[in-house]
């Protein structure tokens, strides 16, 4: 099993507030809940409080993004809280429960929560230990040692995100810094570089699919995972 898959199963492994009988506890429902929103939102409503319930619905897709030169990821959490300016005061007890089930998990160094309209609304520390991971670095460290012909083409990997929504399994995107009209074989790299990742994941059920595009969208590679 390669590092996402442990990486994605350890998120939220807090302890639960509540602990009442019948509940079932976070880490397990973050693993029968590979997709972290649905994972988040069951921690949510395993928990005996009312607030957390009541939050579960303000969810509403969550996604990592590692991006090239950072030292480790960063969570955006959406939420349906606002509109403007409402939705700073809004976010706090949620944001404060998604800290809570994350849990200091490596996966990612901060979150930011957003507001209608995709403004951030507050930002939160998640993980700020020596041995951060992240996934774009890993990706391009396993293209160079086993897949050789995608060597030359990991350094154009500016992005990645993993996201998910409430309707299913998550979703890659892989950008890289291509440009299609610049280079005649950008059709050709980007479908070298979906196929590498396809081959890292290995099955993982945390995502069904993976795109990789280039900097101007003119050219893509989409493929099942």
């Amino acid at each position: 099993m390669l590092a996402t898959g442990a990486l994605l199963l350890t998120v939220g492994c807090s302890g639960s507030d509540g602990g009442g009988s019948g509940s079932a506890s976070p880490s397990a429902s973050a693993k029968d809940n590979p997709n972290l929103l649905l994972g988040f939102r069951t921690w949510l409503k395993t928990n005996d409080s009312e607030r957390d319930d009541a939050l579960a619905g303000h969810a509403l897709n969550v996604s990592l993004d590692y991006r090239s030169g950072d030292r480790d990821g960063v969570v955006e959490v959406l939420t349906d809280y606002g509109p403007w300016g409402e939705a700073e005061d809004q976010v706090g007890p949620l944001a404060k429960a998604f800290t809570t089930w994350w849990d200091e998990d490596p996966a990612a160094g901060s979150a930011h929560f957003l507001g209608q309209g995709g403004k951030t609304a507050k930002k939160a520390k998640l993980y700020d230990g020596d041995k951060p991971s992240n996934l774009l670095e890993e990706f391009r460290s396993w293209s160079v040692k086993n897949s050789p012909s995608s060597e030359r083409l990991t350094p154009h990997i500016t992005e990645l995100t993993i996201g998910y929504g409430a309707k299913g399994s998550g979703a890659v995107t892989v950008s890289t810094d291509y440009v299609t009209h610049k280079d005649d074989k950008t059709q050709q790299n980007v479908d070298a570089l979906s196929e590498a990742f396809a081959d890292w994941w290995d099955g993982d059920e945390s995502a069904e699919s993976v795109t990789v595009t280039s900097e101007d969208q003119g050219s893509h590679a989409e493929r099942r995972l």
